[in-house]
């Protein structure tokens, strides 16, 4: 189950999804309370972000509405997503995975990450069952990495990418996005759906010394999906569309954050680099 270089990308067998199912299941069980305890977590949904053409024709501004998102602690009515479809989140928090897993509940979805967690010894093999798939540094393997998303998106129907590359401990600034989640949304046809983290500091939350307490409230925004763009007539052209595609879809996640008023005091920098996991 443990990756190793070189291993394939996707681990995907009758048995591994049933014990997907059955860990997912579990994660949302306890994930709820937790995450209700610590951080107030609700789920929203975003402003309406539809485009049946692509974004290259307009920007985010005339995309978006004024409409007032509607959030949920619970949850109660999970957001309708398509199939297939790439879901994209800015990073910003350890938890995000949980998060943002809890605001696409009961759906389930493969995630890319670091190819150094998936061969930690027991991390390695949990997020792999979690349907983790690790992005190979080796240029090589550019091909693996398609054929894996493709698997995900013929299969759940979603894959999850962190386009900022790595995660900005409490950040509301989102960082440049890389190419590769929106190359693959043209390659594939598949409409881009943005979850944002808005963090936020806890109103009116007190310790019990009376002094202000530093808690986050966090708040997953799913936006409308997002169709992409069509494909270039040559693959350099298509990356060019990408990186356009993709630096529409970060204003509109920028300006969601802006709206609802995300805090920005609360970045504290990268996260730090822990041996074996994420280094």
């Amino acid at each position: 189950m443990r990756y190793r270089k070189g291993a394939p990308l996707t681990n995907d067998t009758p048995f591994s999804r049933l014990i997907w199912d059955i860990l997912i299941a579990l994660i949302a069980l306890v994930g709820w309370p937790i995450s209700r305890a610590f951080y107030r977590i609700k789920i929203g949904r975003g402003c309406d972000a539809t485009s049946s053409a692509g974004m290259d024709e307009g920007s985010p501004s005339r995309l978006n509405t004024p409409n007032a998102t509607r959030t949920s602690p619970i949850a109660s009515v999970p957001p309708k997503l398509p199939s297939p479809a790439i879901l994209v989140s800015n990073h910003c928090m350890p938890l995000d995975p949980l998060f943002h897993g809890l605001a696409i509940f009961p759906r389930r979805t493969f995630f890319t990450l670091l190819e150094e967690t998936c061969e930690a010894p027991v991390l390695g093999s949990f997020v792999r069952l979690l349907g983790g798939i690790p992005l190979p540094r080796n240029r090589a393997r550019l091909n693996d990495i398609e054929q894996a998303v493709a698997h995900a998106l013929s299969t759940r129907g979603l894959i999850h990418f962190y386009p900022e590359g790595e995660c900005f401990l409490g950040n509301q600034n989102i960082y440049p996005f890389k190419g590769g989640a929106f190359y693959f949304a043209i390659k594939f046809g598949a409409p881009v759906v943005p979850l944002v983290t808005v963090l936020k500091k806890r109103a009116g939350h007190s310790t019990f010394r009376g002094q202000k307490s530093s808690r986050i409230q966090v708040t997953v925004h799913v936006l409308n999906p997002i169709q992409p763009p069509a494909c270039g007539a040559t693959a350099h052209e298509t990356l060019a569309r990408a990186i356009r595609f993709s630096n529409q879809v970060q204003d509109l996640m920028q300006a969601e954050i802006e709206r609802c008023g995300g805090d920005k005091s609360l970045y504290r920098g990268p996260m730090p680099r822990i041996k074996g996991v994420n280094d």
